[in-house]
């Protein structure tokens, strides 16, 4: 079984105006390459506008052959987001295989099956993959680990340096379609030893930085340039989701700081942002991003997920009330960012899918997030998310919402111009 995530997407850059902009951009070698003056991003010597969708599955799909192979779908699907005007994909560059055999609720296949071993099948089905993207006109964002176990993650790190199981917290298995899975905590403080565990760091650091090597030097089969010489990638992004360590802000940015360097002396050209969500205020948005080496904040926002929104609550009151906690987190991460004078992506933000369990699906939901979110200072924004239909279209404040339905597995999603 090949599984595969279509996870919400919400970007926002704070702003300055072109006019101020371009009495402080300077034309210089690699303009085709997105980079960041301040707090905006910058391409062509001019301000930079982003509109995008996850599509956490595209080395998978990129494959030449194997039962996740669909690069039909691939074309029908970029196809179909560059025409509302999507200019940018946040795409994995890691998934991990377990050494004790098949694993619930994973993508499979692997691209790193043993720490350093690679099924170059996958590898091949990324180059593919970004080769596509110059013909659409969209760029990347790749997410170089994660934290979540769908993918293998981080947590298989651990796994392997201690040769022990992965203590799954309760989780939808898609598969069995019943909840499974042991103490939340319990997972989290396992997967935590990733960065934290000193017994451990030296090892599962070098297997990271020997990944992110293998990576960010690979030579794409199909355009014969090293992904740090491409400009369709607009970013590396450390981690999808990091989890804090509570108590210990020296671990985290250490982790943060010494993978963004390595990064940085690999590949000087491309931004480099962190994944985190940016759920636990300011100090830790600002342990997380003030690294000379990001040069893009991160964040996310699933107020189900984080106790904002009762799915189970049939008024507007649960609603009402998450709508207000969003626009309270949105000038938060953009006031936070512009104190750091970087821009911000606000690369996820949604509801659970409907028909997940009980959780409550995007709906009426999604619409007043989105023109809640139309409000908030300094932002444009995207939404994804499979099962959020309709074909409406609205305007606020000269932007533009078009929402699309999912088409070929296509996430729906509204964007603005």
């Amino acid at each position: 079984m090949y599984l595969f995530y279509f996870l919400p997407l919400l970007s926002f850059v704070a702003m300055v105006s072109s006019q101020e902009l371009s009495q402080h951009i300077m034309v210089r070698p690699h303009m085709d390459f997105i980079s960041a003056h301040g707090t905006q991003l910058v391409r062509h010597g001019r301000p930079h506008y982003i509109s995008g969708a996850n599509y956490w599955q595209a080395m998978n799909l990129g494959m030449a052959s194997g039962p996740s192979s669909a690069r039909a779908r691939v074309h029908d699907d970029l196809s179909h987001l560059s025409s509302l005007g999507v200019n940018m994909v946040r795409i994995l560059a890691a998934s991990e295989g377990s050494q004790y055999g098949w694993q619930p609720d994973r993508m499979y296949p692997a691209l790193m099956t043993a720490p350093g071993t690679y099924d170059m099948d996958v590898f091949d089905g990324l180059d593919w993959f970004l080769a596509q993207l110059p013909r659409y006109n969209m760029t990347a964002v790749v997410s170089l680990s994660n934290y979540w176990t769908w993918s293998g993650g981080v947590a298989q790190y651990v796994s392997w340096a201690t040769d022990t199981r992965i203590p799954y917290p309760v989780q939808w298995d898609h598969l069995r379609q019943v909840f499974a899975g042991g103490e939340y905590q319990a997972y989290l403080d396992y997967t935590n030893r990733f960065y934290a565990d000193p017994q451990l760091y030296n090892t599962t650091q070098m297997w990271l930085r020997d990944h992110i090597h293998r990576v960010v030097t690979r030579t794409n089969a199909y355009t014969g340039l090293e992904y740090r010489d491409d400009p369709s990638i607009m970013a590396w992004e450390l981690m999808n989701e990091p989890q804090i360590i509570p108590g210990d802000y020296d671990a985290m940015f250490r982790w943060i700081d010494e993978t963004a360097s390595f990064i940085r002396a690999l590949d000087a050209r491309h931004l480099v942002t962190t994944g985190a969500e940016s759920k636990n205020g300011q100090q830790w948005f600002s342990v997380m991003h003030r690294s000379e080496y990001i040069s893009l904040a991160s964040a996310h926002f699933w107020p189900l997920n984080w106790g904002l929104y009762n799915s189970t609550d049939s008024t507007l009151g649960s609603v009402d009330f998450a709508i207000q906690e969003m626009r309270k987190f949105v000038k938060g991460v953009s006031q936070w960012s512009q104190e750091l004078d970087m821009p911000c992506v606000l690369f996820e933000y949604g509801m659970m899918r409907d028909q997940w369990g009980s959780s409550a699906g995007l709906g009426a939901t999604g619409d007043a997030m989105a023109r809640a979110l139309l409000r908030a200072p300094r932002s444009g924004h995207t939404l994804a998310a499979p099962g959020h239909r309709c074909c409406r279209l609205r305007r606020s404040r000269g932007l533009e919402i078009r929402r699309m339905s999912r088409r070929g597995g296509t996430a729906s999603m509204t964007t603005i111009h």
